[in-house]
Order: C-alpha cells, then sequence, then structure tokens
C-alpha cells in the first residue's frame, strides 16, 4: 500500500488527526524562511504527546550537521520512543552530506525536466522525493509531466507536486511509487491543515 506522508505539521491537532486517517510519515519542517517553520521544542512538544513511533521526517534545507542532530536528539523523547525516523534533506546537500545519519534519509530532488533526474539514483539516500520546481527551495504546488518517470524504479520514490485529492489516485497508478507528499493541498492557511481535505486525500491515496 502507497506509504502518504503529510508535510508542514505545525500543531497537535494536525498531527494527530493525520495519524488517525491513516498517515504513515509527519513532515516537520525546519527551514526558517518557510511559512511552516517550526521550532524544534515546539515539535518535540508534539512528538512527546502522540504515540510511540519513528514516523516523524525532519525536513531541512542546507543546514549545518550539528543543528541536525541537535533536532534529532530533541526527537528521542517518551517510552515508547517518539522520534524523527526520517530526515529530508530539501536543499543542496551533495552526496557527503547525506551519509552517515543514524536515520533514514530523504533526499528532495526538484524537477525542471527529465535531465534533473540525472544520477539520482547514484545519490546516497533511502528514498528519493520528486518535486516540481520552483525560485527557492519551496514547492510549486503543480505536478511536473510523471511521463519523466518511466524508467525511474518507482519502489525508492516519494512522489510530490501539487498532489490533491482530484489527482492522487491517478498518480498513484501511473507512477506506482512508494510514497506520496502533500502540503498546501490540504490546507486551510499555510501551517494549519483542512481536516476534511486531509482525510479526503488520505483516504483517496489509501485506496489507489
Amino acid at each position: 500500500m502507497t506509504q502518504v506522508k503529510i508535510c508542514g505539521i505545525t500543531n497537535l491537532r494536525d498531527a494527530e488527526k493525520a495519524l488517525e486517517f491513516g498517515a504513515d510519515i509527519l513532515g516537520f519542517n525546519f527551514y526558517r524562511q518557510s511559512p511552516r517553520y517550526i521550532d524544534p521544542t515546539r515539535a518535540q512538544a508534539i512528538l512527546e504527546q502522540l504515540p510511540g513511533g519513528s514516523f516523524g521526517a525532519a525536513l531541512f534545507v542546507n543546514e549545518g550537521p550539528e543543528t541536525v542532530r541537535q533536532v534529532l536528539r530533541f526527537g528521542k523523547v517518551g517510552k515508547p520512543a517518539r522520534r524523527f525516523g526520517w530526515l529530508q534533506f530539501h536543499g543542496d546537500e551533495d552526496a557527503a552530506y547525506c551519509r552517515g545519519w543514524e536515520v533514514k534519509v530523504i533526499k528532495a530532488f526538484r524537477l525542471q525536466d527529465r535531465r534533473s533526474l540525472e544520477g539520482m539514483l547514484d545519490f546516497p539516500a533511502d528514498l528519493y522525493l520528486l518535486d516540481s520546481w520552483s525560485p527557492g527551495y519551496g514547492g510549486s504546488g503543480a505536478p511536473f509531466p510523471w511521463e519523466w518517470l518511466e524508467d525511474v524504479p518507482a519502489d525508492r520514490i516519494i512522489l510530490s507536486g501539487g498532489l490533491s485529492t482530484e489527482n492522487v489516485v491517478q498518480a498513484i497508478r501511473r507512477v506506482r511509487p512508494y510514497g506520496v507528499d502533500v502540503c498546501s493541498s490540504v490546507e486551510a492557511r499555510p501551517g494549519v491543515k483542512d481536516h476534511a481535505k486531509l482525510k479526503e486525500f488520505i483516504v483517496a491515496a489509501k485506496r489507489a
């Protein structure tokens, strides 16, 4: 079954609802320039009130390694452990940067054309998140042409970029990815989820 990642979690209620509806990974954004930025102490407070597990993904953009390690330490709270099981690097991090972390790594690639995929599978990451290109490091909110992925092994792909309840079933059936990632299309406003849209998206993705 396709894994569902809900990105941009900033509050406990959204985290609880996402897990209740069947989300597999919750994304916490530690990129300070993002409208969905969350302070590490706030993220820790949310994790402390959730069930134990390694479903959290900590997102960084060109961050210093020690800052990343500090956030990982914040994530090791509670018994059973509530922690970040994933690091998501969404900037210009190179292969050397992505090696040697104690948790699994998701490396994001922002696609301008097919050539953006060159060398991806040689990159040291457990999963590759594929998003549409946009200026800066945020998503564009629009899908890229899924036919670009026809020759790409899908079992290590998290598909992102303009996914919504209206197109997620088509996307999953076309690409057959390991997982899908959504943020803005299930929001009431940046950083706050619309729980009806959130449920609709997760249910549709799981049924696909």
